[in-house]
């Protein structure tokens, strides 16, 4: 009985012996264990994902009147005090913008006080000039009677002296000159007096012309749509979406008012910071997704990329303006619209990639622990771009190597590194 029971002990030890050493052997020998990951060849994509604004490629520009900024006016900046509501569908005509009128009225009121001063002394200058050249005249007139006298007393002289002849002769030339002097001022005074109200003439007609040019500016304040369209009010120097008692600038470089966009081409604008701006080229594919579609996908390509930083108040870096033109427009695009933009910056369908956390870092350079037949070794790594889950190896490892999810323990590290 007793050596019945040890057989069957020794018996079960055995077997449990045996399937230790089975299930040993499956650990060495499955490259799918837990602790590893075997490399594959296989799809592989990276993206920069950025937040955007659609837009149609083309759109029309609602600025300031042009006589707004009309240098004589001097209305350099004004004031919105009212307008139409952002992203409003609008027929030609109908209303954008309402500007403060307030500095043209003042600039009006100021200048027709001017212009009655002007005014008057236009005339004061016509009144004096007549006046002044009828005396010339007369002057004239007496000293040509002057001379007929002095004239009659030479012809008379005759029956004088000798003496006498010569000083009717001096007074007689005497009067010639005076003429000719008094002829002579009054010519200059002529062209003087001329002068005067000429120029007094073009001030009161300057004056006229920019009182024109005030009334239309006051016909100006009020902005009106120039075609069909969806209004999309424009942003200030400072990144600002304009809006009541925002003021524009009237100069002709000056950021629009708003924009009516054509969406049959659209672009989304987006903004990348510098430290990813090295990443991406002009051409790269680009998807883009709407929150407000779901579902919806367009694929488009960069266009044009900004050739230097700017400052953004919605990032803590420089940023550059990319813009991406769409491959196609859909009905459900709306101008503004926010989008999603991954930007493919690398692609293969047959990439050598590994999890992200089988690479690590160390002395400036990239390594993997891959399993050998001697032992775990570490294994120098050249990395590409990198997604989410994964990174894409560009030379260090083949398909079918085993590297190690995690750093190895002491007792695993049993070969050096090659």
């Amino acid at each position: 009985m007793a050596l019945k029971r040890k057989n069957i002990i020794i018996t079960g030890a055995i077997l449990v012996a045996i399937i230790l050493a089975v299930s040993f052997s499956l650990t060495l020998s499955t490259p799918k264990s837990e602790k590893y990951y075997e490399v594959k060849r296989g799809k592989f994509e990276a993206v920069l994902s950025c937040k955007g604004e659609i837009n149609g490629l083309k759109a029309i520009e609602i600025r300031a009147p042009k006589i707004l900024g009309d240098n004589d006016l001097r209305l350099w900046s004004m004031k919105i005090v009212d307008l139409a509501q952002d992203g409003k569908s609008v027929k030609k005509g109908d209303f954008i913008v309402q500007l403060d009128a307030n500095q043209v009225v003042e600039g009006m009121r100021e200048l027709r006080q001017r212009l009655e001063k002007e005014v008057a002394d236009l005339n004061n200058a016509k009144i004096d000039s007549a006046v002044k050249l009828n005396e010339k005249r007369e002057a004239i007139k007496n000293a040509l009677l002057d001379l007929e006298y002095n004239k009659i007393d030479l012809e008379q002289s005759k029956y004088e002296s000798e003496a006498y002849q010569r000083k009717a002769q001096m007074t007689y030339q005497k009067a010639e000159n005076e003429i000719a002097r008094k002829r002579r001022d009054y010519i200059l005074e002529q062209n003087k007096l001329k002068t005067r109200v000429q120029r007094s003439e073009e001030r009161v007609e300057n004056s006229n012309e920019k009182l024109e040019k005030f009334q239309l500016a006051m016909q100006s304040t009020r902005i009106t749509a120039p075609e069909d369209g969806i209004v999309i009010f424009g942003k200030s120097w400072e990144g600002k979406k304009f809006s009541k008692d925002d003021n524009v600038y009237t100069y002709e470089f000056a950021p629009a008012i708003a924009t009516l966009p054509d969406m049959s081409s659209v672009i989304s604008e987006i903004y990348v910071k510098e430290i990813d701006i090295a990443k991406i080229k002009v051409g790269d594919s680009v998807r883009v997704t709407f929150d407000a579609l779901e579902g919806t996908t367009i694929m488009g390509s960069i266009k044009n990329i900004a050739r230097m930083g700017e400052d953004h108040k919605d990032f803590d870096m420089k940023v550059f303006s990319v813009t991406i033109q769409l491959d196609h427009s859909d009905e459900g695009l709306k101008p503004a619209m926010t989008s999603n933009n991954d930007i493919i910056i690398d692609k293969s369908d047959d990439a050598i990639s590994v999890p992200l956390a089988c690479v690590f870092s160390g002395n400036g350079s990239k390594y993997v622990y891959m399993k050998t037949a001697g032992g775990i070794v570490k294994q120098p790594v050249i990395t590409g771009f990198e997604n989410q889950e994964s990174v894409r190896i560009k030379d260090g490892l083949n398909e079918g190597d085993l590297i190690l999810l995690e750093p190895p323990t002491d007792e695993q590290l049993l070969a050096e590194q090659r």
